[in-house]
């Protein structure tokens, strides 16, 4: 009969527990460390967390008081289930993994910018590893997963100097020159500049005309569009212009009767303190400010960086006066840092 090592018993759960809480430990400082990182924190953070856990349940595999044979029996067991989950999933994981990391590197876009995918139009509110999510103009979101936005042409519109256009068909019988004249002064009176209008088609029964301005802030980019559409009928009733149909005369007898509204007493269009567009994007303009905090923190720890060097240098010449002065201004930067940094959490939470 084999005599019971009592000792090894007693020590073998207590490795195990030691081990496990080391994990624990190790789990928890590298998620502190990685606060500060921009994208994919969570990816990033499960990702160590599954690693950990893969690691423990190896070291509990080992630890267990059976023989050798059995033990590599239960790991490769245990190798060859990861292994056919990785190869099953690796077509997608792997091709969106890639492409997320493709589309980081490259800084195609970043939080807050009015792209187009597809027949999606909508600001980015959060770039992971995976996917994307951006924010629509009714304010409701979708995900999209990385390896459709690699596949396919993305458009970003310029966060200035963007060019806003409508297009509208009137008949052969209005001079061009007129409409033009109507068109431009439209695009003006919206606020845009340098507006220029193309004649797009020559149908059977009307023109279509394109008129173009450029507008400062793509924030407004959607009220701006309504508001050049509403210029836009405003300008041609007010030369006499109607904006029907050039068949419509022919289908019904009207008495050569032009349909155009009357004239509104009164301001039409009221200045609006809020603009729909931070009502529809409040997350993608909340995502695109904290992601400007995140720039202005490097900054600040670049230019915190420089002043250290610097008081280095005035150490080893012994200039005090130019030590006190980096000093100060260290402990500034050092003040801002912990402002920003705090508002950065307080906004990360809101969201």
């Amino acid at each position: 009969m084999e005599e019971i090592d009592y000792l090894e018993l007693f020590l073998r759960p207590v490795v195990v527990v030691f081990i496990f809480a080391a994990l624990l430990f190790l789990n928890s400082w590298i998620f502190r460390k990685i606060k500060s990182v921009k994208t994919s924190v969570k990816v990033f953070k499960n990702s160590i967390a599954l690693l950990l856990v893969l690691l423990a349940f190896l070291i509990f595999i080992l630890s267990l008081p059976i023989e050798r044979t059995i033990k590599g029996q239960i790991v490769s067991f245990l190798a060859i289930i990861i292994s056919a989950g990785i190869a099953l999933s690796s077509t997608t994981v792997l091709g969106n993994l890639i492409a997320g990391i493709m589309n980081n590197s490259m800084d195609r876009f970043k939080n807050g910018d009015l792209i187009s995918i597809g027949e999606m139009l909508g600001r980015v509110t959060k770039k992971s590893i995976f996917h994307t999510e951006i924010q629509l103009e009714d304010s409701n979101f979708i995900t999209i997963p990385n390896l459709f936005i690699a596949t396919n042409p993305v458009k970003l519109t310029r966060k200035a100097n963007t060019v806003i256009s409508t297009n509208i068909s009137l008949g052969y019988d209005v001079p061009r020159g007129k409409i033009e004249a109507c068109l431009i002064r439209a695009a003006l009176n919206t606020g845009l500049t340098d507006p220029y209008v193309y004649i797009m088609e020559l149908g059977d029964f009307a023109v279509t005309y394109q008129i173009h301005g450029f507008l400062k802030d793509s924030g407004k980019f959607f009220s701006t569009t309504s508001q050049l559409n509403g210029q836009v009928m405003d300008a041609l009733h007010e030369e006499g212009i109607e904006i029907v149909s050039p068949t419509f005369m022919n289908q019904r007898a009207v008495d050569k009767k032009a349909f155009i509204p009357e004239v509104q007493a009164g301001k039409t269009i009221e200045e609006e303190r809020i603009t729909p567009e931070e009502l529809i994007f409040d997350k993608a303009i909340q995502s695109a400010e904290i992601e400007k905090k995140k720039e202005h923190l490097e900054d600040i720890v670049n230019k915190k960086n420089n002043l250290k060097e610097r008081l280095k240098e005035a150490k080893e010449v012994k200039d005090v006066k130019e030590e006190e002065k980096l000093t100060i201004s260290i402990e500034r930067l050092e003040e801002i840092k912990k402002r920003i940094e705090q508002n950065i959490v307080e906004q990360t939470e809101e969201k």
